[in-house]
């Protein structure tokens, strides 16, 4: 594993293009990571609380697609953490994990899905295996050599086909991370094989977060009359997003006890605005782990 010079984790404002000077996430950093077994490079984002971190060390929130979130998830949860009494969410290190050339369609094609048996196998695509193992071999060892953190207390979280890849690990090595939350999870990939593999799964293996948003098979009435509608309709109820989280979290259910298993559907939201108000729920979730310490 290489690592970069870290810098400080932030963005640009018009102050700043301006003369002023640029906003910065205060108690941040961002590196950049080159998986040794492929050679690819990927950006780390890593965001501290503050204070003293607990005995036993800081839980772990693992975020995927992070060039798009991370942001929004360490404020939500530095402004939660001030009051974990009324809001039910205690300070955690916030991961964020991207590409480090930024929302990549094609590296996410790649990273986050399984082998299909009705795909002929190639480059551009069932490589999770690989991005896992680089998850756990060298993501969370960084992590830990830079913060003291609970390793029984990690969770994972992902959006879209993220979100499947985060309910495949769960199959696939369900010791990986104590909490599974999968945003929207693009469920359609291989529905079958990850419903036979939530069928394996022990009773109290994992807790796993699943939520999807309302407006997910049908268009929300903004997109009502907007130019290619009618496509966009048609793979939606296709793909049946809403449908099939709903069938895996009662599967999940089934395996993992049903108090190891919440899901959600959001009233008024779509896949792409669902993000910034599932992450609230995802942090709570996590924070509310009956095994961890009392709030």
């Amino acid at each position: 594993m290489e690592i970069s010079q870290p810098h400080n984790a932030g963005a640009v404002s018009a102050s700043q293009r301006a003369g002023g000077d640029p906003f910065v996430l205060e108690r941040s950093e961002s590196l950049l990571v080159h998986d040794r077994r492929r050679g690819d490079a990927y950006r780390v984002f890593i965001a501290r609380p503050l204070g003293e971190p607990p005995q036993g060390g800081w839980p772990v929130l693992y975020l995927l697609d992070a060039e798009g979130s991370f942001g929004t998830c360490v404020e939500a949860s530095r402004r939660m953490g001030r009051r974990p009494d009324a809001t039910g969410v205690s300070p955690c290190v916030i991961v964020g994990v991207s590409a480090d050339t930024g929302y990549d369609m094609v590296r996410r094609q790649r990273d986050y899905t399984s082998p299909r048996q009705d795909a002929e196998p190639s480059g551009g695509q069932g490589q999770a295996e690989a991005f896992l193992d680089f998850l756990e071999s060298e993501v969370k060892p960084l992590v830990s050599a830079r913060l003291p953190v609970d390793r029984a207390r990690q969770a994972l979280c992902g959006h879209s086909l993220a979100g499947y890849f985060v309910l495949w690990a769960l199959t696939a090595r369900p010791q990986a991370f104590r909490t599974y939350a999968a945003i929207s999870p693009s469920i359609w990939w291989d529905k079958a094989a990850l419903l036979a593999g939530a069928k394996r799964l022990d009773e109290g293996a994992a807790r796993v977060f699943v939520t999807v948003g309302e407006w997910e098979d049908e268009l929300p009435p903004w997109q009502q009359a907007a130019p290619g509608s009618e496509c966009v309709r048609a793979r939606r109820q296709a793909r049946r997003m809403v449908a099939g989280a709903g069938e895996v979290a009662a599967t999940l259910a089934s395996s993992l006890g049903a108090s190891n298993v919440d899901f959600s559907l959001l009233p008024q939201e779509d896949h792409a605005s669902i993000i910034s108000t599932a992450l609230p729920r995802v942090l709570r979730f996590a924070s509310l782990d009956p095994a961890a310490p009392k709030l």
